[in-house]
């Protein structure tokens, strides 16, 4: 860090940049239970969703969150978190969908084909709903 400071000052600025990006998203879906965030396709957001869904967590530990990333292919790359405050169920919503899996309190699907977006959101809405 000592022997390339400009670098680590453009990483840092670049880094604070992406999370001022996140910060103004708006959640595509909220309920009772939890939100669901759709990323846009930016290199931005590719760098920032797995941070993004760790802050939402800590952020709101009584609701579910789920942040999707799109990918080339059309499909979206799907992060689930369960409550902090009852970390389980991720893994049983995944587990819905052919390339879904993780653990109980945090969880993914591979590629979610987008004509399977309406069903995941009701999924997810009906899985966390208190």
């Amino acid at each position: 860090m000592r022997a390339y400071p400009d670098i680590v000052t453009t990483l840092a600025e670049a880094y604070q940049s992406d999370r001022d990006k996140a910060k103004a998203l708006a959640p595509e879906t909220t309920g009772d239970g939890g939100k669901i965030y759709l990323l846009p396709d930016a290199a931005w957001a590719r760098r920032i969703s797995g941070m993004l869904g760790n802050q939402l967590a800590n952020q709101a530990p009584d609701s579910a969150h789920a942040v999707l990333t799109p990918m080339p292919s059309g499909d979206w790359m799907v992060s689930i978190r369960a409550p902090l405050n009852r970390p389980s169920g991720a893994v049983q919503l995944a587990e819905q969908f052919a390339t879904g899996g993780g653990r109980a309190a945090a969880a993914g699907i591979n590629a979610l084909p987008a004509t399977a977006l309406s069903a995941f959101t009701a999924a997810f809405m009906a899985h966390f709903s208190p």
